[in-house]
């Protein structure tokens, strides 16, 4: 057997060996790939610890890196990911999501833990941290889409023999509710625009009457506004600036992103004025700027503009959510379907949705209260209780009233 002197370890048999503390090693290979644990100092122990081994490599169930930490494997992951949006294959919208998890809710809390013994009572309980903490079934939700990526990156390479996130209960899955949809009536319309700030009522203006996505919003330069065919050509979107690397216009999120909305004549004749008005107004230069000529920040446009907006104009009371941008897209959208009566399919173009599902989806009941009143005035005005109302009936019922 020979001595197990200085720090080899020396061969027993076939998959085990005997380490120079004493203790046993054991080992065995899947798909090239080697699999191995210590075991005590005793043989005919080490023997079956083998064979258990052997069993579990065969059937699939035993990590190819049992030590790996989150962490490390989230590292190799992020670099794959980056590596994927250099090329165009992933969006940077997607990967700036999965940073934000990744930094505030993943690493701090599970960054040292090895991948191989992460269970899904583990996952569940940092579930209910996350719940405890305050933050959303939304942002737990995309917390824990984002360890679902790293998990099934680790699972394709053999790091893990399992993922725990699919043992998770129904119950214990976060369930974002979908947000009630809010649109503004004309007079709530009214008092936002006119509590806005002067250099902010135009961007509002122009959210409320093209339904643009906030980035898409900010990402709008002046060769997207074709005044002459009374259009803006959706063709990018703003990223969202991180330390190092500044905001800048990407591609849309989906190739139906990338459409013409129809720009109403009178927000053309305000978007015109304005770029008379402003010193930024070259074709590549951007709608909407800072004092500075450079895009304003979604995070600064939301906060220091539409919130504080709402709050003067009153639209926060009697307990709705704090009014978002998106919601001024609903507002849009009510007005395409409800006001102008547009089908599913002009509808789902000029709101950039990857299909008409969606539109209907989102905005089903839009299109049956707008349906359903078109069919009580049709029946209405065919009945002869709406007969009543002809000039000779309304003649007589005046004469007979008399």
């Amino acid at each position: 057997m020979g001595s197990a002197s200085g720090w080899r370890r020396v061969r027993v048999e076939r998959g085990i060996y005997l380490l120079p503390n004493g203790r046993y090693y054991v080992c065995a290979r899947r798909a090239g790939r080697l699999r191995a644990r210590t075991v005590g100092p005793d043989l005919p122990l080490a023997r079956s610890a083998r064979a258990a081994l052997v069993a579990s490599v065969e059937a699939g169930l035993e990590p190819a890196s049992p030590r790996l930490r989150l962490d490390t494997v989230a590292g190799w992951w992020l670099e794959r990911f980056e590596a994927k949006v250099a090329t165009g294959e992933r969006h940077p919208r997607t990967l700036e999501s999965h940073r934000y998890h990744l930094e505030h809710h993943l690493l701090p809390a599970l960054a040292p833990r090895r991948l191989s013994a992460l269970t899904v009572d583990d996952v569940a309980a940092w579930l209910a941290e996350l719940r405890a903490k305050g933050c959303s079934a939304k942002t737990t939700a995309g917390a824990l889409a984002t360890l679902h990526s790293i998990l099934r990156y680790a699972l394709r390479h053999g790091w893990i023999a399992l993922d725990p996130i699919e043992r998770l209960e129904p119950d214990e899955r976060p369930r974002p509710a979908r947000r009630h949809q809010r649109v503004l009536g004309r007079g709530e319309i009214e008092r936002l625009l006119a509590a806005c700030p002067p250099r902010d009522q135009l961007m509002v203006a122009t959210a409320l009457y093209t339904g643009l996505r906030i980035s898409e919003l900010l990402g709008l330069i002046w060769d997207d506004v074709d005044f002459a065919a009374g259009l803006v050509h959706v063709r990018a979107q703003l990223s969202r600036a991180h330390r190092g690397e500044p905001a800048r216009r990407v591609a849309p999120k989906t190739a139906a992103s990338v459409r013409d909305v129809p720009l109403v004549a009178q927000l053309s004749r305000l978007l015109a004025a304005h770029k008379l008005a402003t010193p930024f107004a070259a074709g590549t230069d951007w709608v909407f700027t800072t004092s500075c000529g450079t895009p304003c920040g979604h995070r600064n446009v939301a906060r220091r503009c539409l919130t504080r907006a709402a709050k003067l104009a009153g639209l926060n009371d009697d307990g709705w959510p704090p009014l978002r941008f998106h919601d001024l897209r609903h507002v849009f959208a009510s007005h395409l379907i409800v006001d102008l009566g547009l089908d599913v399919a002009q509808v789902s173009r000029i709101l950039g949705h990857a299909s008409p599902t969606i539109t209907l989806d989102v905005y089903t009941h839009l299109f049956d209260d707008a349906r359903h009143a078109r069919e009580i005035r049709e029946r209405m005005a065919d009945s002869r209780f709406a007969a009543l109302l002809d000039c000779g009936s309304v003649a007589a019922i005046g004469s007979a009233g008399a």
